[in-house]
């Protein structure tokens, strides 16, 4: 038992270490070998469980690491409170994993080749974990191939999903070749024909959209936005002192991308340090900048509102134009524990960063803005990036690219800024638009609708790119059109197997001997 939870570990610390900013991707697609090494040599399903659990908690402790760094410097608690808070939430999403060992514990129990549905179950899994309640869709095994552009072209059809299905399928492939040389069985013919059919596929059409969609430089010529990158210290953003400084950081850096043709600039989330709608003449700032410069702009800003006789605070992007508000948006999935008490009505609000800040209402619905001559687009602000349904949501409502401004400020030079742009990049390929992305500390950066980063700021920098959209702004895409079809028909599957007692396991196993 030791040793099959230490193997499962192990897997799950390869896994780790296959997403950015370790750059060790290739991990990714061997990590699952050992959980199905250790199922295989103890397959009751208790024990299988507690290998998927093992797996998972040596991911995220990992992965996520930088949650308890976040709660600590950013969140007002304790050493103690945030060690168990961070433990709480390891734990909870290793539930996933232990599910996905304990449902191959029970195929392995009855006598099926459980690897042979390994795909479909942990899609499905991954698809829950990213919905179930508010959702917590951070680092799919997917996303660990972000950066292997032509591997993640097929996100445009199956959602990240798709890629978490193919890595799966290719280690339990591996799996299982490797136990038939190890016991001189027969080779699992018909399942490594179907991974190496699905892999010359998934490469075959990566390099056929990505050949669709050639580079693209951001050459002058097309409509002009400056991504404004100012770099404000967490600890001094909303100083009063400090103030002055971020305004005449953001009008120089400003002024920087329209003396090189920019007709939009894009300021973070929460760049302004003031909330619109209560009494501080400073909220008019952004409007006299926008003035002064002769371009919109749009900026990110907390925002007071009376509804009701109760005064709700909301993390919004205002587009400003010659001294006026004209569009407002209001971010809709707010972050738990950071924006808003998950079951406030049932427990006090506790130490945490919306506890001593603002508890944030959500905003209704996702706006499409425009200005003059420009691209249709939607704002997605901080965390509604890993939200791919938000996405979709934009582009059915008519827009023709994404913008998402965040403040990874909270993270530091951690790995979670570069899981963050990772995640990002996903969502310019899925839908096949353009998405720039605003960060106050970075990473900033613009994706076009191949996923192919045309201008970039490194973290911790201050700075401004200009980026020139072309004329075609989107091209559409099934998964924009369809969405989750691919990870509903794996949770379908799962479930079918599950209630015909996996009589289908049984047959389709048979083939793949």
């Amino acid at each position: 038992m030791i040793l099959t939870m230490a193997a499962s570990a192990g897997g799950g610390l390869l896994l780790s270490l296959a997403f950015p900013h370790q750059g060790l991707d290739l991990l990714a697609w061997i990590a699952f070998v050992p959980l199905f090494w250790s199922i295989y040599k103890d397959p009751r399903p208790a024990a299988a469980a507690l290998c998927g659990a093992s797996f998972g908690v040596a991911f995220f402790l990992v992965d996520v690491a930088w949650i308890y760094r976040t709660l600590v410097m950013h969140g007002h608690f304790g050493v103690v409170q945030a060690f168990f808070t961070f433990l709480g939430l390891v734990l909870f999403l290793s539930m996933f994993s232990a599910i996905f060992g304990f449902i191959l514990g029970v195929l392995s129990g009855r006598g099926y080749r459980y690897t042979v549905f390994a795909s479909f179950f942990w899609a499905g899994l991954e698809y829950l974990r990213a919905t179930a309640f508010t959702g917590f869709p951070w680092d799919l095994v997917g996303y660990s191939q972000a950066n292997r552009l032509v591997v993640v072209q097929m996100v445009d059809i199956t959602g990240i999903y798709g890629v978490s299905f193919l890595i799966v399928l290719v280690n339990a492939t591996l799996w299982e070749t490797t136990k038939s040389l190890m016991h001189r069985q027969a080779m699992p013919l018909g399942m490594i024909a179907a991974t190496v059919a699905a892999v010359i596929f998934n490469v075959s059409y990566g390099s056929y959209r990505l050949s669709e969609f050639p580079p693209s430089h951001g050459k002058p010529g097309g409509f002009g936005i400056g991504i404004l990158q100012g770099n404000i210290a967490q600890e001094i953003k909303w100083d009063q002192r400090a103030r002055e400084y971020t305004f005449e950081s953001y009008e120089r850096l400003g002024r920087e991308a329209v003396n090189k043709g920019a007709r939009l600039l894009v300021w973070p989330e929460t760049s302004v340090p003031v909330v619109f709608g209560e009494p501080d003449a400073d909220w008019q700032r952004p409007g006299e900048i926008s003035r002064n410069l002769g371009v919109p702009m749009l900026v990110g800003a907390p925002a007071a509102e009376v509804v009701d006789k109760a005064v709700h605070y909301y993390n919004s992007a205002f587009l400003v134009e010659n001294g006026v508000l004209r569009e407002r948006y209001d971010k809709i999935h707010l972050v738990p524990f950071g924006e808003y008490m998950p079951l406030s009505w049932l427990l006090p609000l506790g130490p945490g960063i919306a506890a001593r800040e603002a508890d944030y209402s959500p905003g209704t619905e996702m706006k499409v803005m425009q200005v003059d001559n420009g691209p249709r687009f939607s704002v997605l602000i901080c965390y509604e990036a890993i939200f791919p349904e938000l996405s979709r949501s934009a582009i059915k409502n008519g827009a023709d690219m994404l913008i998402n401004i965040t403040n990874d400020g909270w993270f530091g030079a951690t790995a979670a800024p570069y899981q963050h742009l990772a995640m990002a990049r996903v969502r310019s390929v899925e839908n096949r638009v353009w998405l720039l992305r605003c960060a106050n500390t970075g990473i900033s950066a613009a994706f076009d609708p191949a996923g192919r980063i045309v201008s970039e700021i490194p973290i911790e920098k201050q700075g401004e790119v200009t980026v020139f959209m072309p004329e075609t702004f989107r091209t559409g895409s099934l998964y924009a059109n369809l969405g989750d079809v691919f990870a509903l028909s794996c949770v379908g599957i799962g479930c079918f197997l599950g209630v015909t007692g996996m009589d289908l396991g049984k047959i389709a196993a048979s083939l793949m001997r």
